[in-house]
């Protein structure tokens, strides 16, 4: 399985989000000028998030975006159900029934049917479990190195900015 890039993005956005200056909501043409991507496009990505009860959209001629709740609260795995949907990597088709039906018997056929289902849900749960264990908070926080968090206005346009989004996209590489 494969993330979308825009998983990607949306755990910018969040990251983005949780540094914005308290009580300032986030505007969408800001996320779509730092992150580079198209404006229709951050919308369809931060809608969902809204949907998904992460983010609250705020309404009026200063509205914006905010995190629904405190970022350490908000999970890997919450992102990426919000924007890629619940996780099942093996949707069982019975195939292996049809294939294998005219060398075994039915009884063996359903034993390796829920074996193998068996076998991809576990690893479902332990690939759920473990994004479940990490925040956005955890993200920014590395991200940052050590440094003391300080909130940003992303809607004014600053070159500390940008090298935070590097910095985010690069999984806290320095370089």
């Amino acid at each position: 399985m494969q993330l979308t890039k825009a998983f990607e993005q949306s755990v910018c956005v969040m990251a983005m989000l949780t540094t914005q200056t308290k009580d300032i909501p986030l505007g969408s043409y800001s996320i779509h000028k730092h992150l580079g991507a198209s404006a229709t496009y951050i919308q369809k990505i931060v809608r969902k998030l809204v949907v998904s009860n992460l983010v609250l959209s705020v309404s009026g001629q200063r509205g914006g975006f905010m995190l629904a709740r405190p970022a350490e609260e908000i999970s890997y795995l919450d992102v990426v159900e919000a924007i890629e949907g619940p996780v099942d990597t093996f949707p069982n088709t019975s195939l292996i029934g049809k294939v294998l039906g005219n060398v075994t018997d039915d009884d063996k056929i359903s034993k390796a049917e829920v074996g193998l289902h068996r076998a991809f849900k576990e690893a479902d749960e332990k690939w759920r479990a473990s994004l479940a264990g990490v925040t956005i908070q955890d993200l920014v926080n590395e991200s940052l190195d050590g440094q003391t968090f300080k909130t940003t206005n992303w809607n004014e346009y600053a070159p500390k900015n940008e090298l935070l989004v590097k910095r985010l996209l690069k999984g806290g590489d320095k370089s």
